[in-house]
């Protein structure tokens, strides 16, 4: 599989979004930095078969949108559970990139050591946290054991 034909059906797949209505763009997936050859060979049969669909890894990445689009959608009915699972693993790289999170509007960094800011509890909140203070232990000590 070529760099090229890696690249078009990652970004056929995940291809992002442009500026608007005042949102940041979304990047597509190779912008987010996800690299499809990672997952070529658990993928192969999927890939293959999208080569195959197309003519050639070649056509495919040469096609239009719109016929990648189409071509992807027939391999999907034809296997749709590699599909799935080449979909949810790229899904899951992409949604925790740097660059992705950034253009949702979400910290990229860890939440420790800052943590997440936490308003104050109001006074109904302190009223429930008090009932549940007051209750007893909801665990019993296990058993002793016999001497």
């Amino acid at each position: 599989m070529s760099p090229e034909f890696l690249r078009v059906v990652l970004d056929t797949l995940l291809p992002g979004t442009a500026v608007e209505q005042g949102r940041a763009p979304v990047p597509s997936g190779t912008e987010a930095g996800i690299d499809l050859a990672r997952h070529a060979e658990t993928a192969r049969a999927v890939l293959d078969a999208i080569a195959t669909a197309a003519g050639s890894a070649a056509t495919f990445a040469g096609a239009t949108e719109a016929e990648r689009v189409a071509i992807l959608r027939t391999v999907e009915r034809g296997d749709p559970e590699s599909f799935r699972l080449l979909v949810t693993a790229l899904l899951v790289e992409y949604y925790e990139t740097p660059a992705v999170l950034t253009a949702f509007g979400w910290r990229a960094s860890p939440p420790q050591p800052q943590g997440h800011a936490v308003p104050e509890a109001d006074a109904e909140t302190e009223r429930r946290l008090e009932r549940v203070r007051q209750r007893a232990p909801a665990w019993r000590a296990p058993p002793s054991p016999p001497p």
